[in-house]
């Protein structure tokens, strides 16, 4: 039996709706595909492939941590080949953040150094897995260097990890950041980094950012 090629996982991707959940179908199908297929996946000019890619290199490393599946995420994504919103929001958690766990976060603020955009909201995402254990210091320190940017590429970001920083690690650590910087957010990013707090808090912040 021949094994299933990159033009296989496009040919099963178009049938569907195009979405993320039906990347991870396909992907969840195509578990077994060939790395070099996947790489031609991830550096295709269909933004569909490249989805399917992104999902595949999850999948892989939730069989097994590999640095190499970060460094081919980051490889593409350096090169602009990430570069759609859900690209880097399924994926900079396990990808990135998750193998730093317990290591140098040095690689994380390089990223939020990077000149790529979506590089730098792959460095805002992936702290969400110092979030989900408690840590709100590694994110608000990520996300005080990116606090002052003003595209909304990177301010959704920060928006949203606020927001998870408040309701899953310390709601105290987000007010305060929140007093000293929340005047650099955009409105729409700070509405969401507020969302969870209380409502004279929420009131409070939001009429002193104005």
């Amino acid at each position: 039996m021949s094994r299933a090629s990159a033009e296989d996982v496009l040919v099963a991707f178009a049938r569907t709706p195009g979405d993320v959940a039906a990347a991870r179908r396909v992907a969840r199908q195509f578990a077994d595909l060939d790395e070099g297929e996947r790489s031609a996946l991830l550096w295709s000019e269909d933004p569909g492939a490249r989805l399917v890619a992104v999902v595949l290199l999850v999948q892989a490393m939730r069989s097994r941590a590999d640095p190499e599946l970060t460094d081919e995420y980051l490889s593409a994504a350096r090169a602009e080949r990430i570069d759609r919103a859900e690209l880097v929001d399924i994926a900079a958690e396990e990808l990135v953040g998750t193998p730093m766990l317990g290591g140098s976060t040095g690689p994380l603020f390089a990223l939020a150094k990077s000149d790529v955009p979506w590089v730098r909201r792959i460095a805002v995402v992936a702290t969400l897995a110092f979030v989900k254990q408690g840590d709100a210091e590694v994110p608000l320190a990520v996300i005080g260097r990116l606090v002052r940017e003003k595209g909304d590429v990177v301010q959704s970001a920060l928006g949203w990890v606020l927001r998870e920083v408040g309701k899953r690690a310390s709601e105290p650590a987000l007010v305060a950041f929140l007093e000293q910087q929340g005047r650099f957010l955009t409105p729409a990013a700070l509405a969401t980094a507020t969302e969870h707090l209380p409502a004279a808090e929420r009131d409070r912040i939001l009429t002193s950012a104005r």
